[in-house]
């Protein structure tokens, strides 16, 4: 049996907001960053289009938007511009905060360690 490392978890403790997302929620906010990353306007139709490149389901767009609205409301992603039609998002430093100590806190358990020496079938 291990011990257990309380250091790294109160370290890298991502603010409450983030425990308050749904999983579909904080892949949202991936899908903003990424676009981002590539110099792509994260805007609804492109994020449900980069979650249904993802996910075994379909990915509904009222579900997209109404979980984009939920994190506005949220603080964790801003509307840049008033058009209801390719409006993008962008982060929040809320957001930016939550992603990069949940990161921290990933990096930190070493999960490369549970990667199996020889390739899953």
């Amino acid at each position: 049996m291990t011990t257990r490392d309380s250091s790294i978890e109160e370290s890298h403790r991502p603010p409450a907001q983030w425990y308050t997302c749904s999983g579909f929620q904080r892949d949202l906010l991936l899908g903003v960053v990424t676009h981002d990353r590539l110099d792509e306007s994260p805007y609804g139709v492109a994020l449900q289009e980069w979650l249904g490149a993802r996910y075994p389901r379909d990915v509904v767009r009222s579900r997209v938007y109404h979980n984009l609205g939920e994190l506005v409301e949220a603080g964790l992603l801003a509307r840049d511009g008033s058009s209801a039609y390719r409006t993008p998002y962008r982060l929040t430093d809320a957001s930016k905060q939550c992603l990069a100590t949940h990161g921290q806190f990933v990096n930190a358990l070493d999960l490369q360690a549970l990667v199996p020496d020889t390739e899953l079938e």
